[in-house]
């Protein structure tokens, strides 16, 4: 368990007036320099406790040294007597504390040629707020010492004040260190310059060194910006990255930054409600699990169970996972797994995607929480995902893969990257295009960042778990056993000829939902799917049948009542079960745990329609149930394209009228993927060197 850090007992009250913060609405006193850098201090600290063999994962045995120094010296430059009026309501002042800081190096650090160890620290010091061009720009070089801008900035600081600042490090450094329990991580004291020496050196070569510093800094990001030394390219993106992740949360006031504390697997499953004898033997197989691994498995069959027990596994063997990250394609799904993770892990789980703030308000407002309530709650949690708080993190793979693309911020999206694990569900639901920069990142994050994944899927072409193979190099397949695939047996195939909106099928429907099914009738587009509700309403006046139309355009209002609507009558797990014709589009696809008795689907990519029929007969009361596919139309309906209709309709046709073989469905998308796998390949190649550009700024 992480331990809590409380306020040492050595403390600079004589600072108390040297600000870092400006006061909080209502408040007439910021917060002081000494307190923010003790909150960034213990928010670093974290960072150490969450991955403590980082350093020589990495191989920089002094990481840890140079971001404690780094850390607490990077905000010095704030006591410029500018930077103070500032903070008290005063003019802009027009320069950065950052680069004002660096002089203070000089005190510990003399500016030797061969000190590797004080480049570091000024580099992630001068780069916690402004990239490096920035810098340039501000300061650029100066032909005349006399009137560098630097001179009269550092006359800013008074002496008084340097005997303040200068008193602080003698005294709290090392107290400090033992409060934040950093005793063993490498963190050497320098000797600190003579208390008569330091003003002098201070004022009389503070532009000197400060120049210096900038300087070497300058060529040491051009080298890296060329460099195909990723030792080091990871080193400094590691390096960035902490210190913003601990300047942030310090800033947002963060107690901590969580751990994630694993269950042991056999603990787990018990949380699971899941006893020994009732385990698959994949699930089995995922206990034990030790490295990175592809599942294929039927719907049913416990594979988000798996993906926990596989983390479980992964997290007792490398005594360390301090991070997990569960990716799905569409944010249904994701409300949906954020919601069934709650319960494993609470207050753990963060939710990531461009509408998270408002899927949060909705789950909070069914816990009874006031509007305004929730609306507080949610942006709050929004801000702890954006922080890289969440021990647990449901997202689409587009928010990992920001950090290739070099977004404010990425720095600590990679640090946060490093040890983590990754499951990756319904993986085939990707365009190829976007598979193979997933792939990409993948391998990357694999070669450089020790991640470790776990890939599930009902159905996993050839062609994809090959590019898998090769991207994750020594993962693991555990496949369900034949006896698994054939107990999950539960659909019967029936291609019909025409339309859903011929009146024949029309009627049909509607007598199934007066004999007491639920019947899902599942189109491509909105228009028809509102034109077949508009015909159920109809045909079912007076029936006491619920008939539901759910689509995407709905408000997020009218759409969540939908789906509790749905989820009360068809849930696999609900106890308010009742006869129900549900017409939905594409959404239904994902996120909603339900079962239904009958299907009468559009043509569609066969990806597509094994997902339609994994919504029937899910808890396998009936020995099997009928999914129907209609032959029209076969156009694509300017949704898909018409030649992959029409191959998976040639495929379908050859198990008309059969029950459905589970274990066969990956043969049949790989005889599907021939042409929509193609381009995976080249596209996959070009990801991963996108992937392999980010630098440290």
């Amino acid at each position: 368990m992480q331990k809590e850090i409380s306020q040492p007992t050595v403390w600079p009250d004589y600072l108390d007036e040297l600000w870092a913060k400006s006061p909080e609405p209502g408040q007439t006193i910021g917060e002081s320099l000494a307190m923010h850098t003790w909150l960034v201090l213990s928010r670093f600290a974290d960072v150490v406790h969450l991955r403590p063999q980082l350093p020589k994962q990495v191989d920089c045995p002094a990481l840890w040294h140079i971001l404690y120094w780094a850390c607490f010296l990077h905000d010095f430059g704030k006591a410029a007597s500018g930077f103070q009026n500032v903070l008290r309501g005063g003019a802009k002042w027009g320069h950065r504390h950052e680069v004002l800081s660096l002089a203070f190096l000089d005190w510990l650090f003399p500016p030797e040629p061969a000190n590797e160890t004080r480049l570091w620290i000024a580099a992630a010091m001068v780069s916690h707020h402004r990239d490096a061009e920035e810098i340039r720009t501000l300061y650029p070089e100066t032909s005349d010492p006399a009137d560098d801008p630097l001179r009269p900035l550092l006359q800013q600081i008074s002496v008084e004040v340097l005997c303040g600042l200068w008193r602080w490090l003698e005294e709290c450094v090392s107290p400090w260190q033992r409060a934040l329990h950093l005793e063993n991580c490498g963190i050497e004291f320098p000797s600190l310059v003579a208390p008569d020496a330091a003003v002098p050196l201070f004022y009389q070569h503070g532009v000197e060194n400060v120049r210096h510093t900038l300087r070497r800094y300058h060529r040491f990001v051009r080298q890296l910006e060329s460099s195909d030394d990723w030792r080091q390219i990871i080193g400094t993106l590691l390096l960035r990255g902490s210190i913003i992740q601990a300047d942030h949360t310090a800033s947002a006031h963060l107690r901590h930054l969580p751990k994630l504390e694993l269950q042991s697997p056999d603990a787990l499953r018990q949380s699971c409600g899941i006893g020994a004898d009732q385990l698959h033997p994949h699930q089995q197989q995922c206990l034990q699990a030790e490295q990175s691994t592809i599942l294929i498995a039927p719907t049913g069959s416990g594979k988000t169970e798996s993906a926990l027990f596989w983390a479980a596994a992964v997290a007792r063997e490398q005594n360390d996972m301090p991070r997990l990250f569960y990716v799905l394609p569409f944010q249904a799904s994701m409300n949906a797994m954020s919601l069934r993770l709650e319960s494993s892990f609470p207050k753990m789980v963060g939710l990531q995607h461009s509408r998270s703030v408002l899927a949060v308000y909705r789950q909070l407002l069914e816990r009874e929480y006031t509007p305004q309530a929730a609306a507080k709650a949610a942006l709050w949690s929004k801000n702890l995902a954006r922080l890289n708080y969440f021990p647990v993190r449901v997202l689409s793979p587009y928010q990992i893969l920001k950090a290739c693309y070099r977004l404010k911020g990425y720095e600590a999206l990679w640090q946060d990257y490093f040890n983590a694990a990754f499951i990756f569900d319904e993986i085939h639901a990707y365009e190829p295009e976007r598979l193979a920069m997933i792939l990409g990142l993948m391998r990357f994050l694999r070669e450089h960042f020790a991640a470790k994944f776990f890939v599930m899927s009902a159905t996993l072409p050839s062609l994809l778990k090959t590019r898998l193979e090769q991207a994750l190099a020594g993962v693991a397949t555990i496949s369900a056993s034949a006896a698994t695939f054939e107990k999950f047996r539960r659909h019967h195939l029936g291609l019909l000829e025409g339309e859903a909106l011929d009146p024949i099928w029309l009627d049909r429907i509607a007598q199934h939902g007066r004999e007491g099914m639920s019947v899902l009738a599942c189109c491509n587009t909105v228009k028809r799917a509102q034109q077949v509700y508009r015909e159920m309403r109809q045909r079912l006046a007076g029936a006491g049948v619920d008939v539901v139309l759910l689509h995407g355009r709905f408000n997020g209002r009218d759409r969540l009542r939908k789906e509790n609507l749905v989820r009360l009558a068809t849930g696999s797990k609900s106890e308010q079960r009742c006869p129900i014709v549900l017409v939905a589009t594409q959404v239904i696809e994902v996120s909603l745990d339900i079962d239904l008795d009958v299907l009468y689907s559009d043509p569609a990519p066969l990806e597509a329609l094994i997902q339609r029929f994994g919504r029937i007969n899910r808890r396998r009361l009936r020995a099997s149930a009928d999914v129907f596919v209609f032959r029209e139309p076969n156009d694509g309906q300017r949704i898909y394209d018409a030649e992959l209709i029409q191959r998976g309709l040639a495929i379908l046709d050859r198990h008309n009228d059969l029950p459905i073989d589970e274990e066969q469905i990956s043969d049949w998308l790989t005889l599907f993927g021939a042409v929509l796998f193609s381009t995976v390949v080249a596209i996959a190649t070009a990801a991963t060197a996108a992937a392999r550009s980010s630098r440290a700024p």
